[in-house]
């Protein structure tokens, strides 16, 4: 059930600040408790006891906004947070996210900073500006037909190397003290495997590098399997999530690939991968089977990960600075286990 908050905000949505220059006055939706906790997990906000936390793990309280940034009468959201100690440069966080058919939220623009909302347009949608007092990558953020995907060193996919200097003050896990401590069942945010909006929206090559780096191969238009042997057609690989797990500022990525013959009951293989300063990406971790992110974290901030597996006894994962190695297998009650 969603928690106080959350009721609490789908009930005083009128209290949401007035649009600022630049806006266009819109309709505020009418949300469900479902589409707000959406919303919320979209904006990169988990929910714990039904409130957000931040990046970070913190418990925050963050400011939503309904705005008209193209002028068609509906209304696009405007999350906006502080936390010093997680966010870099104010230490504030913004999302800009529009609602799609479905119902659903999409984010178009994730980044710390504090923007502001200019008059002039692009492909219809108002510039997006964030000046030097207010972002560790000061400038304008144009809509490109898609998202507000940036040509700047803060884009998500731009050259990692450039963020260095605009990671958080604290890690995830320095925020909380979590490092290397006890694992935690409890998932790091919702979600069942299937294909994130962010990951169904990358771009080409960018997925396909992804492809690469999980050495999946090529079979011809456009798409990709682990499991060449597999004539059938059914192993299809697709990158199935893609978001910044550890705070610092680069992206990692699952890509999952499916059928039953290469991995047997199961049905499916998961590559975990993350952004490497240098801008490629590079394998933390493989599995047969399914990967659940938990609370509990390992060396650099990286989640512990649940393999999800045929049974009822799972094996857990954490990271070492080398590699996820096995820390223990327990079953649905947190009790040790032994799958054989």
């Amino acid at each position: 059930m969603p928690g106080k908050f959350i009721k609490a905000f789908v009930v005083t949505l009128g209290l949401c600040a007035a649009p600022a220059l630049g806006q266009s006055a819109a309709r505020q939706p009418a949300l469900s408790a479902e589409q707000a906790i959406q919303l919320f997990e979209e904006a990169g906000f988990a929910l714990k006891d039904g409130r957000p936390v931040n990046r970070c793990g913190t418990p925050s309280n963050p400011r939503v906004a309904f705005i008209d940034l193209n002028g068609d009468g509906r209304a696009e959201a405007h999350v906006a947070d502080v936390d010093p100690r997680c966010y870099g440069k104010p230490g504030a966080y913004f999302a800009v996210l529009a609602q799609e058919a479905n119902g659903h939220w999409k984010r178009l623009i994730g980044e710390d900073g504090i923007v502001s909302f200019q008059r002039e347009r692009s492909a219809g949608w108002n510039n997006l500006s964030l000046d030097a007092a207010n972002s560790a990558c000061p400038g304008l953020r144009r809509f490109n037909g898609t998202d507000y995907g940036m040509p700047t060193a803060c884009g998500t996919f731009a050259s990692a190397a450039s963020l260095a200097s605009q990671a958080p003050a604290s890690t995830p896990t320095q925020a909380t003290g979590q490092i290397n401590g006890p694992l935690s069942q409890d998932k790091l945010f919702d979600w069942d495997g299937g294909q994130l909006p962010e990951a169904r929206d990358l771009p080409v090559a960018e997925r396909d590098a992804l492809f690469k780096a999980a050495d999946m191969r090529p079979i011809g238009g456009g798409k990709w399997t682990g499991c060449p042997e597999d004539t059938s057609g059914n192993s299809q690989a697709e990158v199935s999530l893609v978001r910044d797990l550890n705070g610092d500022g680069r992206p990692e990525a699952v890509v999952l690939d499916g059928g039953i013959f290469c991995y047997g009951n199961a049905g499916a293989g998961s590559t975990v991968l993350t952004k490497t300063a240098a801008g490629g990406w590079k394998v933390l971790y493989t599995n047969q089977g399914f990967v659940s992110f938990l609370a509990s974290r390992g060396t650099d901030g990286f989640p512990d990960i649940e393999a999800g597996l045929p049974g009822f006894c799972f094996p857990y994962f954490r990271w070492n600075g080398q590699e996820y190695a096995l820390i223990a297998r327990l079953d649905d009650k947190g009790k040790a286990c032994d799958p054989f």
